[in-house]
């Protein structure tokens, strides 16, 4: 009877909890390896400064109430962010630690949906140099989702790398990008 008794509490426990997906490690994009290349052209190398969030410590949210969908090794989204960027720009040789010039940003807001015909995620971010300059990014990719939770949160979880390399996309090309790196 003991044992029926824990084997019942185990899996209660077990189903009870949500197991919690986590994206992808960041990896460069082949569309922002160009962008870059066209940007480090003209410019000379930069320093990536912190990200920082509105939010600060945001790491995860939860998909349809049931599981939470986060970064890897819990660092938050914005420092998820801030390595995407440095990623990109240190494959083009744009990254000198000791540049004058520093690039740095704030997550304003980070939202993912998971509804039927209306997934998304969304970034609010605003980029900024020691020059004194910025812009504003607000980028959005939409994907596929499912009526069921586990496959629209698997989903959630996998749609979030192409994500970030389009928000990342849409720093590198913005055309007030180069005036962040004079």
């Amino acid at each position: 009877m003991k044992k029926v008794l824990t084997l019942g509490l185990v899996a209660a426990a077990v189903l009870i909890s949500g197991c919690a997906n986590k994206v992808p490690t960041y990896s460069n994009s082949p569309q922002n390896m160009r962008a870059v290349k066209t940007v480090a052209s003209s410019s000379a190398p930069i320093n990536i400064g912190k990200f920082t969030a509105t939010n600060e410590g945001e790491s995860k949210v939860m998909c349809r109430l049931a599981t939470p969908v986060g970064t890897p090794d819990g660092v938050t989204f914005a420092k998820y962010i801030e390595d995407a960027l440095s990623t990109e720009l240190e494959m083009g040789n744009m990254i000198d630690a000791k540049s004058k010039i520093t690039i740095a940003g704030n997550l304003d807001s980070i939202y993912g949906s998971t509804v039927l015909g209306n997934a998304y995620w969304e970034f609010k971010l605003k980029v900024t140099s020691s020059n004194g300059k910025s812009f504003d990014v607000t980028s959005r990719y939409d994907y596929e989702s499912s009526f069921t939770a586990y496959s629209a949160c698997s989903e959630m979880q996998r749609s979030y790398l192409p994500a970030v390399q389009e928000l990342v996309n849409k720093i590198v090309t913005n055309p007030q990008f180069p005036e962040l790196l004079k």
